[in-house]
């Protein structure tokens, strides 16, 4: 509302013939964000340039005949493609190229007409911009923790589902949660550019590490690992050694998984002793079933499986480990006496 109203003040006071494009633009680059709203901005201005500039050559073209407009229209919307298609940012390009040839007042100086237009979406970019910034601004470090969240607990539900597999000895049934964790971890990554685009312009920072979206894409494949491992039952012999302790365990990171998001919000450090002694009493019952007779009765598949499952659970503590390491890195304090256990 803001935006929209400083817009419309200042392209009347400056007199832009067509100055409701400034209007259009804020309405357009506004986004959830501070981040957000400075990328959208700077892509739309961009590919304004690019799209003003091709259309106003050919408009200068002052073709009349239907025909030649069209040929016109479509060799500028063409190469205004082209460039959107090789960077995908500057995707208004062929639009703004299409509306400055077909919206060009006859007569009217080409030169003047690609100037307004660029000084108006300059203007309704900039104040998107300052009205991200000044009117109940969010900084994109909010949103990267609030869809981190998100992603963990697809992860932490992901965990339960494979524990309760174990548990009731019954194949991993297709779970509708993975669609959905790529599209939460689509999310985290689209946030975390946004704050390090305004990190990088000095309009707000963050201090989270680059690396939680590639730890959390770790986890997310750790649980792709698990999932084909469980997705015909275990053998009578693993289960009766194996199913308890690696329920148990699967259980535990679960329950750090949605610790690191509690932490993550909270500013606070990650508890992680309860994964770490799961996954210990797991080691030792897989060493132990490893060396007994029942493990070398196994066929190679069922043995693939079972050692599948062992070594994509050792994947997945290290990574949600890792994970806890990088918002413990955040944390005030940094302080954590059950770190070394």
């Amino acid at each position: 509302m803001v935006g929209a109203s400083a817009a419309f003040a200042a392209y009347r006071m400056l007199g832009l013939q067509e100055g409701y494009w400034s209007v259009f633009t804020v309405l357009i680059v506004m986004q959830g964000s501070i981040g957000g709203t400075l990328t959208a901005a700077t892509d739309r201005l961009l590919g304004t340039l690019i799209g003003a500039v091709l259309g106003g050559l050919g408009a200068a073209l002052q073709r009349t005949a239907v025909l030649e407009v069209g040929l016109v229209l479509v060799i500028v919307t063409g190469l205004a493609a082209f460039v959107a298609a090789v960077r995908p940012r500057l995707r208004v390009a062929p639009v703004t190229a299409a509306i400055m040839l077909l919206s060009a007042p006859p007569g009217a100086p080409v030169q003047d007409f690609v100037r307004d237009r660029i000084i108006e979406i300059g203007i309704g970019g900039v104040i998107g911009v300052l009205a991200a910034m000044f009117v109940f601004p969010a900084r994109s470090h909010g949103l990267v923790i609030a869809r981190t969240a998100t992603v963990l607990s697809h992860i932490a539900r992901m965990l339960g589902e494979q524990a309760r597999a174990l548990e009731t000895e019954s194949a991993l049934p297709s779970s509708p949660e993975h669609a959905a964790l790529r599209q939460a971890l689509a999310t985290v990554e689209a946030a975390m550019k946004d704050a390090d685009r305004e990190r990088a312009t000095r309009l707000a920072d963050h201090q989270i590490p680059a690396s939680v979206p590639r730890t959390l894409w770790r986890i997310r494949n750790d649980l792709v690992l698990i999932g084909r491992a469980l997705d015909e039952v275990l053998p009578p012999a693993a289960i009766a050694a194996l199913a308890t302790p690696a329920a148990a365990m699967l259980d535990a990171h679960a329950s750090l998984a949605k610790r690191c998001a509690a932490a993550l919000a909270a500013g606070t450090v990650v508890d992680r002793a309860d994964a770490i002694t799961c996954y210990r009493r797991f080691g030792a019952a897989l060493d132990a079933f490893r060396k007994s007779t029942q493990a070398a009765t196994l066929d190679f598949e069922a043995s693939g499986r079972v050692f599948g499952l062992a070594f994509a659970a050792g994947r997945l503590h290290r990574d949600l480990l890792d994970l806890a390491s990088r918002v413990d890195e955040i944390a005030p304090g940094k302080v954590l006496t059950s770190r070394s256990a």
